[in-house]
């Protein structure tokens, strides 16, 4: 057929098919067989014409739209030649093309958009169906909880059956603190759960924030509070009897020869000073505790790490060399530079370096290693590690309490001045630590 409109290839078929029907009658009638059945198969074949015709537009029609059903856009409608009435419905199919396609390219893109901006948030999300199965989990929850395995797809139960029970003990809604294993230490993670159904399949949304540095914070501020109330409590009752006892020291001193019992006048004179010696080492150690609650704000400067070690080693190298303890420096020229206080940071780098030496003392092989590096969203991160006899668990978690120490004549003030000082630079601390081991000192900033 040389006609490519549809409606005349249709009507010229059906004709043709008429005529050779009203034919095959004719011959039927007059008796001649042969030619009736050759003209019936020839209607047959017609027939057979006609319904691949318009099969072939059933093709072309179910072949589109599986092209869209497979996400293929590249398929086009063109053959406008079958009519007014195709050309139509071709450009609107066309156009219908045109529009998932953008509806589905818009989709992937605020997909990708959200899928990026769960994924950079701070807050560790996580998403399940009630038998564990994952179908979201973001970076910070996976960092968070040290789950680094998790991915969409996989059951959470197979990763870690505690956590699953505890997300199904939680009611939605509701904030729950809870405490979870991260190596060595255990850290307090705030859990809260939300439950929600997409068309008709339950799921649980879990959100989990990192509240160290909030808890620290309020910890402090309430330490300080209580250093402030007993120190000016011990510095009101103390200073009055320093001053009674070294006046009492001087009368006594003054009029000795009326005091005939020299035994009486020696007890006199021995409580007056023990009297004394007492409260000025209770004086001392009170505004030693004041220098917890007046850290100075830190002064901001651009520090080069170089600089920094340069100094300490200057510091410490003859002490360590006399205690023959080997001190490892490692930097590789990264970070070239941050920001913060130098003589506040040389002070808790003396203070963690002062205790790991200490710590490293009887050892065979005494070790510390200073280490400054880059860390992914930090200026720079400060380790010092040591081989000592490392620490217990009890020990860590009071580590940083004021007025704990481990030393017999320890005060347990350095490494509470340190992480103050530390946290006003908007940083953390923390201590990882094995028995007969070491210990490792890491700073954030």
């Amino acid at each position: 057929m040389v006609y490519r409109n549809f409606r005349i290839n249709i009507i010229i078929r059906i004709i043709l098919i008429f005529a050779i029907m009203v034919l095959l009658t004719y011959w039927m009638v007059g008796g001649h067989y042969l030619r009736s059945a050759y003209t019936g198969v020839l209607i047959i074949l017609l027939l057979a014409e006609l319904f691949i015709y318009i099969d072939r537009l059933n093709r072309n029609l179910t072949s589109f739209f599986a092209s869209l059903l497979a996400d293929d856009y590249t398929v086009r409608l063109s053959d406008f030649r079958k009519g007014r009435s195709f050309r139509k419905l071709y450009e609107t199919l066309n156009a219908i093309n045109e529009k998932i396609k953008f509806l589905s390219k818009e989709k992937e893109t605020r997909s990708q958009y959200l899928g990026s901006l769960i994924d950079q948030s701070g807050v560790g999300i996580l998403s399940i169906d009630l038998n564990g199965k994952i179908f979201l989990v973001n970076k910070a929850f996976r960092e968070l909880l040290g789950l680094n395995k998790a991915r969409t797809g996989m059951n959470l139960g197979e990763l870690s059956k505690e956590l699953l029970d505890i997300i199904r003990k939680i009611q939605p809604g509701e904030h729950q603190l809870i405490r979870w294993m991260l190596g060595e230490t255990e850290q307090p993670f705030s859990f809260q759960v939300s439950r929600f159904k997409l068309e008709t399949q339950p799921f649980i949304l879990v959100t989990v924030h990192d509240i160290r540095a909030e808890l620290d914070e309020k910890e402090l501020e309430a330490w300080q509070k209580l250093i402030r109330v007993l120190t000016h409590e011990i510095m009101n009752s103390v200073t009055p009897v320093v001053s009674l006892s070294n006046s009492l020291n001087d009368l006594l001193e003054t009029h000795a020869e009326g005091i005939k019992d020299q035994k009486l006048k020696d007890r006199l004179s021995d409580g007056l000073e023990a009297i004394i010696d007492r409260s000025s080492g209770l004086m001392k150690f009170t505004t030693a505790y004041q220098n917890l609650t007046r850290i100075p704000t830190p002064k901001l400067k651009v520090i080069q790490p170089s600089d920094l070690l340069k100094r300490i080693n200057t510091l410490y190298q003859p002490e360590i060399e006399d205690k023959k303890i080997n001190l490892l420096i490692k930097y590789t020229g990264k970070p070239e530079k941050f920001s913060g206080d130098p003589d506040l940071l040389e002070q808790v780098l003396i203070n963690l370096i002062r205790n790991a030496a200490e710590a490293v003392e009887g050892r065979v092989d005494p070790r510390i290693v200073l280490i400054i590096e880059e860390n992914p969203g930090y200026q720079v991160r400060i380790k010092v590690e040591d081989n000592g006899s490392g620490m217990n668990k009890d020990i860590l978690d009071k580590l940083f309490v004021p007025f704990f120490s481990t030393k017999p004549k320890g005060t347990g003030i350095g490494l509470s001045l340190s992480r103050q000082i530390i946290m006003m630079h908007k940083g953390s601390i923390e201590v990882t630590s094995i028995e007969g081991k070491g210990s490792v000192f890491e700073v954030l900033i």
